[in-house]
């Protein structure tokens, strides 16, 4: 009789198991794996001891996804990315199967490669794909095999670029299959950023039907992975708007391609079941497409202060609060928030520079002026994570000197200056004037919070002074071609800014400048002493 009671509670125990339109087992090394938790977006349940789960699902998401383990990694579906999710693809009232397959692997120490604003589109004039292969790729395939550990890759959003789709006949599912083709050589895991959706829906509900090629190539919203003992989260933070009839006109563009940086309710409901899982002295990073914190404002915010708020609620209770990693300004920007102290920002450079607009053959510039590259993050248990950018050219570089002397020749030699100053008078800095006569800067892309720049002409320290003027190399690689040859885009009327541009001003045009970089706790980072009179030619390599 007792044989029997165990045996019909087992069975009913099976019933209950298997009770959601949404089943399946997580397997590892042919053996189910149990308390590995599973989500449709909405609800995370935990798999029993034969390695089971079951979810009573709406089918929302689109998706079923896990939410992998440290010490495992789920099978790759391509070689390129982890098979940790699978689309739903059956009415809410239809039962579906997904099982999943880990494998183990060493997470003892391993590095985050973080890519950002590939904009891939097969533009002919921008030579992208090209430039991609054999100026990017190369570097990342260097850097992914010397790297210590296992090695994955935070793709943060803008894998291509939507208002091409049409044009150049080169989508989202495109931009994965030449990731594909180059033989990408780690693990990918992505976000969607604002020029992943589809720019032909309209209407009601955009932003989830604008989203489906990238959710179809990539998989859900908001998921996440532990590895090495740290929780990753990945949120899509771009609420796709699109008004229909405004906007660039482009082939297949039907709206405006207008977003709004925010989190939805069901992202953040999630969002707390996750946390919820996680042990307070986890380590926690987040990966967006948006940045949380951006030193571009005055508010030092680029999500709604409400949202920003909320989050930092959220991470209140991890012992590390929690770094956030994201692109779309194609800058680098690391920042804190004296109202948000959980919360600590790295915004990466853009993987195309300014979305590969630099002519070609010259080097990829950012946004701000920085050589482009990407960062690379090395994260060992119980060691804070180092982080170091690599350029393409010049492997790893944090800053530019530049002698005034040399760019006010080159400014007043340059009929794209004079044009521009034709353009808009006084609204764009001109270097060539007079006043900039023996003057040095320093474009201190590398910066983080409490770093300090010092300057020394002949052992005299100089008097520096923190601006944000605009880089003069960012202004001839990006802005002159689209004053003097128009393509696709206007050229800017008004200065640009740096956030981490240092000016000082020496006693003679040919004495040497020695710059001195501090971290926060004084120790020195970086000591260079620059020739005078320097060269200055944005288009040499």
């Amino acid at each position: 009789m007792k044989r029997v009671s165990i045996l019909l509670c087992f069975l009913a125990c099976a019933v209950c198991a298997m009770a959601g339109n949404v089943n399946g087992r997580v397997i590892c090394n042919g053996r189910p794996v149990a308390g590995v938790p599973v989500s449709d977006g909405v609800s995370i349940v935990l798999t029993d001891s034969l390695g089971r789960y079951s979810i009573d699902s709406a089918k929302k998401g689109g998706s079923v996804f896990l939410i992998t383990p440290s010490g495992c990694i789920a099978r790759s579906l391509d070689g390129l990315r982890p098979g940790f999710w699978q689309p739903l693809y059956l009415p809410a009232e239809q039962e579906e199967i997904h099982d999943f397959v880990l494998e183990e692997q060493d997470q003892k120490g391993y590095t985050m490669l973080f890519l950002a604003d590939m904009h891939l589109s097969a533009d002919p004039a921008r030579d992208d794909l090209r430039r991609f292969r054999e100026e990017v790729l190369p570097v990342i395939c260097r850097e992914a095999a010397a790297a210590p550990g296992a090695v994955y890759t935070a793709n943060l959003g803008d894998t291509t670029h939507d208002i091409y789709w049409g044009e150049f006949n080169f989508n989202e599912s495109d931009g994965l299959r030449l990731l594909q083709d180059v033989g990408y050589p780690t693990p990918m895991y992505t976000v969607m950023g604002n020029h992943d959706h589809d720019p032909s829906i309209v209407g009601k509900h955009v932003d989830w039907r604008a989203g489906w090629r990238e959710r179809d190539c990539w998989g859900p919203g908001q998921y996440s992975v532990n590895i090495g003992g740290d929780h990753w989260i990945f949120l899509d933070n771009i609420y796709y708007v699109n008004v229909e009839g405004k906007g660039k006109q482009a082939p297949g563009v039907r709206g405006d391609r207008s977003y709004k940086s925010i989190l939805t309710k069901t992202q953040y409901a999630w969002l707390e079941k996750d946390l919820a899982m996680v042990d307070p002295s986890t380590r926690v990073f987040v990966c967006t497409h948006a940045p949380v914190l951006f030193s571009g404002r005055d508010s030092g915010l680029l999500m709604p202060q409400e949202q920003v708020e909320r989050l930092d609620s959220l991470f209140a209770p991890f012992e590390h609060g929690v770094t956030v990693f994201s692109g779309h300004t194609h800058r680098n920007d690391i920042c804190n928030h004296p109202d948000y102290p959980n919360i600590h920002q790295r915004t990466m450079p853009a993987t195309s520079g300014i979305m590969w607009t630099t002519p070609v053959g010259w080097p990829l510039y950012s946004s701000d002026g920085g050589d482009a590259g990407f960062w690379i993050g090395t994260f060992v248990p119980g060691a804070e994570p180092r982080y170091r950018l690599e350029t393409y050219l010049y492997g790893e570089k944090y800053f530019r000197f530049y002698d005034m002397n040399a760019v006010g020749e080159y400014y007043r030699a340059s009929e794209g200056v004079k044009r521009q100053q034709e353009l808009y008078p006084g609204q764009r800095l001109d270097y060539g004037q007079k006043k900039w006569r023996n003057h040095v800067m320093l474009n201190y892309w590398g910066w983080e919070p409490g770093d300090t720049v010092e300057m020394f002409e002949k052992g005299r320290k100089l008097s520096v002074e923190a601006t944000r003027y605009e880089d003069p190399t960012k202004n001839i690689a990006y802005e002159l071609p689209r004053v003097m040859n128009p393509y696709k885009h206007s050229s800017k009327s008004s200065r640009d800014v740096t956030y981490h541009m240092y000016v000082a001003k020496t006693s003679s045009a040919r004495t040497p400048v020695t710059v001195r970089i501090y971290a926060s706790d004084g120790s020195l980072k970086f000591e260079q002493i620059f020739e005078r009179p320097g060269a200055f030619d944005p288009s040499q390599r």
